[in-house]
């Protein structure tokens, strides 16, 4: 259905008539922005490479729509140069902070298996590039089109040559005029994004029946999500820190064992 149609459907809910469509297109960019931000849905995971070439620790940038890293992993080297498909390195995830504090030597490089995302304002790159600093604040303001979301940074720096692997989810954009656009929102589940566009209307409106609407729409969201969404329906499992737990704590990881 298409946005303008939704928006409709929407405002007749919550009893805003033709009048407050406009109002609902503005909830229904919400209610699209809540699923990409709390939800981590499959037809939001795309996947991107990047290079990694020895003795680097980055700043390797980050793609102008990525949200957050779903996943990042390599195919561990073997002698000659080629890789070995049954052995795959995936990184963890750290904190900048925790990245900062680890130990830098350009005579050490081994396989990375930690990174970091820096996503500030700094590390951010706009076409009209940033404005300076606020005297006060010390706030960036972006002027322009983003183009670099921030960067990335692996720890140790790589040996040798790599490719990475990243799977992340991006930032879809808002709709344009949502209320007259014939445009299809990029979340399929219709009777969803009526419901739950409805639900956050009736504040506007005065409807009391928003507590019912906000119950309606998640129990109707449930289903999708389990079948298709973000996966909850998946086994995952609960492991330590590997960080923390390793053999010996000061080795760095081999081709042996890169854990």
């Amino acid at each position: 259905m298409q946005a303008k149609q939704i928006c409709q459907l929407a405002s007749w809910e919550a009893k805003g008539g033709t009048g407050m469509v406009a109002i609902a297109g503005q909830y229904l960019n919400v209610v699209l922005e809540d699923l990409k931000r709390n939800r981590d849905l499959k037809m939001n995971r795309v996947t991107q490479f990047i290079t990694v070439g020895a003795g680097a620790y980055g700043p390797f940038p980050l793609e102008s729509n990525y949200l957050r890293t779903y996943d990042l992993f390599y195919p561990l080297p073997v002698s000659g140069g080629g890789t070995s498909s049954s052995m795959t390195q995936f990184l963890t995830p750290i904190t900048m902070e925790q990245f900062d504090a680890e130990f830098k030597s350009p005579s050490i490089s081994n396989y990375p298996y930690e990174f970091a995302t820096d996503l500030s304002t700094q590390a951010q790159v706009w076409t009209g590039g940033l404005t300076p600093p606020n005297t006060v604040a010390g706030l960036y303001t972006g002027i322009g089109t983003q183009t670099q979301a921030g960067n990335l940074f692996i720890y140790p720096q790589s040996s040798g040559s790599l490719v990475l692997t990243h799977r992340y989810m991006i930032d879809q954009p808002d709709l344009v005029a949502p209320e007259s656009s014939s445009q299809i929102p990029w979340f399929p589940f219709t009777d969803y994004l009526v419901k739950a566009t409805a639900a956050r209307m009736m504040g506007t409106t005065g409807d009391n029946r928003d507590e019912a609407f906000f119950a309606r729409a998640e129990k109707m969201l449930q289903p999708f999500l389990i079948m298709e969404g973000d996966e909850q329906s998946a086994i995952h499992e609960v492991k330590l820190d590997p960080r923390k737990f390793k053999f010996v704590r000061n080795l760095k990881p081999t081709k042996a064992s890169p854990m």
